[in-house]
């Protein structure tokens, strides 16, 4: 088998301390996303497809904050941020703020064919109308599971939200088989942020980075990931010859000494298939099929 017949997938659901009653749905639902990338590679997909399709099946899954049942901002609003990178060409598309988009990871995808390469707020949505996609409502997206949490945290005085209160950003590192590697993520991002706030997620070299080498895609408490651009870090480990593995261990490594409070995940995918995948939160939900066919899933 030549490098360029194979495929692989990696998907995460989020690194932080995911409730005992919530660990079976998120790793299904991290079982599903990787479903959905898998038959997309094995039809002849390409990874942009793949990891589209994987994340739009976690946007659309409540269970995970992004997209529908995404958390709520200090003014009880979801506002969602997505990206994508295609490791071949380095052309992304992100988005930021926005409001109203039931698949922000879409909206990322058609930003990545320009001209723009980034896009937030009300002119992103703008431009998602003008491309076809339909609009929602805040309120569909909002679920009562985040609705009764927001207000509870009101209840107890509106503190500022902190590392612990890190959640379910999701994403997809896919390798098709003309040997080309994407990453993409998409956040509904920290509890009871400020109105336009913006982590990580959507911020190429922080949250998501990829090359024709590999990809790495992170998670967790984006100021301090984003402090460290750990997702460009960790690709350079890969460039440097380092295994995904130790790539991904030596990342979270340095997150944690550079920033004290500094915590999250990484997933990586290389070029041969090979996966990585490393976090210093209690858990982080995963699932993956690497280049020699072999499936895992776990938090």
């Amino acid at each position: 088998m030549t490098t360029e017949s194979l495929i692989a997938l990696i998907v995460h659901g989020g690194a932080w301390a995911i409730p005992d009653d919530q660990v079976a749905a998120h790793i299904a639902g991290c079982e599903a996303a990787r479903a959905a990338g898998w038959q997309c590679l094995q039809r002849g997909g390409s990874a942009l497809d793949a990891v589209e399709a994987a994340v739009r099946v976690m946007e659309d899954d409540p269970i995970f904050d992004a997209g529908t049942g995404s958390v709520l901002n200090s003014a009880g609003m979801v506002e969602l941020d997505a990206a994508v990178m295609d490791g071949r060409t380095l052309r992304y598309g992100a988005v930021a703020g926005v409001r109203q988009i039931r698949n922000p990871i879409t909206l990322a995808r058609h930003v990545l064919t320009g001209p723009a390469t980034m896009l937030v707020g009300p002119g992103a949505e703008v431009f998602a109308v003008s491309v076809g996609m339909t609009l929602c409502t805040n309120e569909e997206l909002i679920v009562e599971r985040e609705r009764r949490l927001w207000l509870e945290w009101q209840a107890r005085g509106a503190p500022p939200p902190s590392a612990t209160d890190a959640h379910d950003t999701v994403g997809a590192i896919a390798l098709d088989r003309a040997g080309n590697l994407v990453a993409a993520n998409s956040t509904g991002g920290t509890p009871f942020k400020l109105p336009g706030r913006v982590g990580d997620t959507p911020l190429i070299g922080c949250g998501l980075y990829a090359t024709p080498v590999g990809a790495a895609v992170c998670t967790g408490w984006g100021e301090s990931i984003t402090r460290v651009a750990l997702a460009r870090r960790v690709v350079e480990l890969l460039e440097a010859g380092i295994a995904p593995q130790e790539a991904a261990e030596r990342g979270i490594r340095l997150l944690g000494e550079l920033v004290p409070d500094g915590r999250g995940g990484v997933i990586v995918l290389t070029a041969d298939g090979s996966v990585g995948l490393a976090w210093n939160t209690p858990r982080m939900a995963h699932a993956y099929i690497d280049g020699r066919g072999v499936a895992h899933s776990g938090v």
